[in-house]
């Protein structure tokens, strides 16, 4: 009879280790209270043919045995439902209905032959319900009903093949029809409890599948977001992104009631980089370009690719004059080391930038459109400069 859980995977053993102990600790309140109680029925209904303290050491002992069972479910039952079980945990519970079932066992064999036919029958049919209740109650241990119910089942069955007297042998035969049924009934019930187990973890594992998907979505989202408003290559604020962030600044600036300056750089012939070295150089060069940039201003001023080899700074806290003094450290740290390009070549590559002071209620636009023009005289007095909007 099949009643391993292979093939599997070790998540569906897990699952069904789970299960198992969770069953268990629901069912052990009824069999603590039907085992004591079969016990007191069949010494009522053999005390006047057995010895009493057989009996009354019987319901002892059942209450002994099942005494730890009434306990783990106090331990247990208010507990929220674990993730892990051992598999001691299955084996214990092997363990413990082997005893039981062996403790019935002694007892149909040392009872039956003392009755007459009415108290064999009783004894009978209280057993059998015990071994329906078994495969009922423990359909998600099949072994450790097995262990139970086979041994007092076995006893009935090989004492009323010795004890019957009937022309037709019935009670053997109902007890072989039963045990052969209740045999076919636990493998049923564990296959069903194993399918079920199966479509539980197929969900969850369903679930997980869609969160992850979820997550993935949503890292993707927020890269494609990231992408919409970073510079890709060098790691800068796009256009769009520069001139959304830049507002806030603004207006914070404004409450402070400090100048704020902006700035545009554009690099010196960089056209003859790219023809010279290829655009793979040129890439090179603007992304180193930009971390020059980057490290040489202070953190709260916001830097922006806008253009092929165009950046734009926003400086607030800053006049047009000190401004000027940070983009000159700019220049500097540009154009005073040239640039490693690969298999060893160098380029020294310069910039031309122009200032310009944002006035009161005038858009950052019109602010970098004069910049455009400051570095464009720049450019026309020699490149590699600074000049100032508005300073001749």
């Amino acid at each position: 009879m099949q009643i391993s859980v292979e093939p599997g995977t070790e998540a569906l053993r897990r699952a069904v280790r789970v299960s198992q102990a969770v069953n268990r600790v629901r069912q052990l309140p009824t069999v603590f209270v039907a085992n004591p109680l079969l016990a007191v029925f069949i010494g009522i209904t053999y005390w006047d043919f057995a010895d009493h303290s057989f009996l009354v050491g019987l319901v002892a002992a059942m209450l002994v045995l099942w005494t730890p069972a009434a306990l783990s479910w106090r331990r247990l039952h208010s507990r929220t439902r674990p993730t892990d079980v051992s598999e001691r945990n299955e084996q214990r519970a092997m363990l413990f209905s082997c005893l039981a079932g062996i403790t019935w066992g002694v007892t149909a064999w040392y009872l039956f032959p003392l009755g007459a036919m009415e108290e064999r029958a009783t004894m009978v049919m209280l057993l059998a319900g015990l071994t329906g209740g078994s495969v009922a109650f423990f359909s998600s241990s099949p072994i450790a009903s097995l262990l139970y119910f086979l041994p007092f089942m076995s006893s009935l069955f090989i004492q009323s093949v010795r004890y019957d007297t009937a022309a037709q042998p019935v009670l053997p035969s109902a007890i072989g029809v039963f045990i052969l049924t209740s045999l076919l009934f636990t493998r049923r019930s564990w296959q069903q409890f194993v399918d079920n187990v199966q479509v539980l973890v197929e969900r969850d594992h369903a679930l997980e599948e869609a969160k992850a998907s979820e997550i993935q979505l949503e890292l993707a989202l927020s890269r494609m977001q990231d992408l919409a408003m970073v510079d890709e290559l060098t790691g800068l604020k796009n256009r769009r992104a520069f001139f959304d962030d830049a507002e806030p600044a603004i207006a914070a600036a404004r409450r402070r009631g400090q100048p704020i300056a902006v700035a545009l750089l554009d690099l010196d012939h960089f056209k003859e980089v790219n023809d010279t070295y290829g655009h793979a150089a040129g890439d090179i060069v603007l992304k180193e370009v930009a971390d020059r940039i980057v490290q040489t201003l202070r953190e709260e001023q916001m830097v922006g690719r806008i253009g092929g080899e165009e950046f734009v700074a926003l400086l607030p806290d800053t006049t047009p004059a000190q401004a000027l003094v940070a983009v000159e450290r700019v220049r500097k740290a540009v154009g005073g080391s040239p640039v490693r390009l690969p298999k060893g070549a160098e380029v020294l590559v310069t910039l031309s930038g122009g200032i310009t002071l944002l006035k009161e209620g005038e858009q950052v636009e019109a602010a970098i459109d004069q910049a455009d023009k400051a570095m464009y005289r720049a450019k026309g007095l020699g490149r590699d400069r600074v000049e100032v909007f508005g300073n001749v």
